[in-house]
């Protein structure tokens, strides 16, 4: 059940900071990004690596990665 685990999970913003974060069991990246005082806006979302998908699990590691733009 959503909300019954508390469990750690680990948000870095390339370039600027990591911070360890506790989240309930079944939270979203999102509620784990604003718990570490960050915003996703300009940069791509990495859940271990991967594209997010579902839901956090104890451990994982949330990277934003700034996002590229441009090109020809």
């Amino acid at each position: 059940m959503k909300g019954d685990t508390n469990m750690f999970i680990k948000v870095a913003k390339l370039g600027a900071a990591v911070k360890e974060v506790m989240v309930n069991e079944g939270d979203s990246v999102e509620t784990a990004v604003a718990a570490a005082g960050m915003s996703t806006v300009g940069y791509q979302v990495r859940v271990n690596g991967r594209t997010p998908c579902g839901s956090l699990r104890e451990g994982d590691t949330i990277t934003l990665v700034p996002a590229i733009k441009g090109g020809c």
